[in-house]
């Protein structure tokens, strides 16, 4: 089958479009012809090695973490699933390949695509929706009236949880281009802050909860506009060490307390429960996305489609940061 993959670790230079073997589903797995599969800032972290201390792949790697598709063939013990079914997987770490015709994926990680859904929407839902539905309901538990910031909005997860924190209640303020304001507002922003040309900590009062995906000095300032008690998310920053943790390997943690030291002594000077989020698959919670999704409580921007052979260059584009929304691989 026809595969984006690498062989070593590395720049985009790396990336490959060829044969792999198709693959096997293993006991409560599924195989499913993938229809259509989004790019994410975990595709080149993961291709240049940055999160290989927790994610030690074997090579060849066929990069893509999330695809909808249609079921082909069901392993032992597999129920609710069957060939012909519409599907959709954020796939589960330990074993990707989203960037091929063929992907598998445990059932504890699909969830069936409503018919009013396509293929690029579901899988385009898959890991931001997840990531952001998590950050807001889990880690910073948004509720009504709340004051919640979101940065980058217009991007993947941005413009996800703009518009999940909206339906949760809370008074949302989104950091974006001017160019995309008027597009975030009617996705239920009520304040946009051009991070070009103002800073957001002039502009607004303390928040709530800060739902933050660009790290560094945006982390910090962040930390300290959230009043005590609040709470800040980052999955743009360092890993803290509670992720070493839930990864299974403790013996990471001192590492992951070094390089998160800055934003977590600020968090803890001014009372603002900090923390670095890693998402998780989670077929019910994909399932509840998807619902949203075709009952129209939940848009979601296609900024570009490729065919699989042209993987590298959505891959590219994906990673220059200038995308309003999510980037796809149809096959």
């Amino acid at each position: 089958m026809l595969a984006c993959y690498i062989e070593r670790y590395g720049d985009a230079g790396v990336v490959v479009m060829g044969e792999q073997p198709e693959p096997k589903p293993a006991d409560g797995q599924v195989v499913f012809q993938m229809h259509a599969a989004s790019v994410n800032p975990i595709d080149y972290k993961t291709r240049s090695g940055m999160v290989k201390a927790l994610l030690p792949y074997r090579m060849p790697l066929i990069l893509g973490s999330d695809a909808a598709g249609v079921v082909t063939e069901v392993g032992l013990g597999v129920t609710g699933y069957q060939p012909g079914d519409r599907v959709a997987s954020r796939l589960s770490k330990d074993r990707i390949g989203a960037f091929a015709e063929k992907v598998v994926a445990h059932t504890d990680q699909l969830a069936k695509i409503p018919g009013e859904v396509s293929f690029s929407q579901a899988a385009a839902v898959a890991l931001a929706g997840l990531t952001a539905w998590q950050c807001l309901t889990e880690v910073l538990k948004v509720g009504p009236s709340q004051r919640v910031l979101i940065h980058a909005g217009s991007g993947g997860v941005g413009h996800l949880a703009i518009q999940l924190a909206k339906g949760l209640g809370a008074h949302v303020t989104t950091t974006a281009s001017s160019e995309n304001h008027d597009w975030l507002r009617q996705l239920g922003a009520d304040d946009c802050i051009d991070y070009k040309l103002v800073d957001f900590t002039q502009q607004c009062e303390h928040f709530d909860a800060v739902l933050d995906s660009q790290g560094g000095e945006t982390l910090l300032k962040s930390i300290a506009h959230t009043r005590p008690g609040g709470r800040v998310v980052s999955i743009g920053d360092l890993p803290t060490p509670e992720v070493a943790t839930e990864f299974g390997k403790p013996w990471l943690m001192p590492v992951f307390w070094f390089l998160s030291r800055k934003p977590r002594a600020q968090a803890k000077a001014r009372n603002v429960a900090y923390r670095y989020w890693f998402m998780r698959e989670d077929g019910e919670q994909l399932a509840m996305l998807l619902a949203k999704v075709a009952q129209d409580e939940l848009q979601v921007k296609i900024a570009q489609e490729f065919p699989l052979n042209q993987t590298p260059d959505a891959l590219r584009l994906s990673e220059s940061g200038r995308v309003r929304g999510k980037v796809v691989i149809r096959s």
